[in-house]
């Protein structure tokens, strides 16, 4: 078996099993779509839409530390860490104001796929995050 470290976390990512390569692209593809939904119109002017920002930001910036820490410590089961922190906050302020019913429309359904989508990634990320600290630090591009 090859214990080389891939070149980066996309192609260390590209090493997990068929079934699992699905998730990163699907994740990827429910961030990217906020952009469509930046632009709202309210009260006859346009605006950005605050939680379609907050979610982009927070996307990007787990983004740029997941790549870092890959750097720093290769394919463990830390790249959740910067999704529990940055994600974390936006998803659980963002499901406060979807039980508020504070969204309509096709933003209303965005957010709720959203939220199911990434609560997965938080689950098994959090999953990850345990088994790290109890000792599973073999890399995962290993397994």
């Amino acid at each position: 078996m090859n214990d080389a470290m891939p070149a980066n976390l996309v192609a260390a990512a590209d090493m997990e099993h068929q079934r699992l390569r699905c998730w990163p692209r699907t994740l990827l593809l429910a961030n990217i779509a906020a952009i469509f939904f930046i632009p709202t119109r309210r009260d006859g002017r346009w605006r950005a839409r605050p939680e379609a920002v907050a979610l982009l930001v927070a996307f990007v910036a787990a983004g740029a530390v997941m790549n870092w820490m890959y750097a720093k410590v290769g394919y463990v089961r830390l790249p959740g860490v910067p999704q529990l922190v940055f994600w974390l906050p936006v998803v659980l302020w963002i499901l406060a104001k979807f039980h508020r019913d504070a969204f309509s429309g096709a933003f209303k359904y965005y957010v709720f796929c959203y939220l199911v989508i990434v609560g997965t990634f938080l689950v098994v990320d959090t999953s990850d995050l345990i088994r790290y600290l109890l000792g599973d630090h073999r890399p995962l591009h290993l397994n």
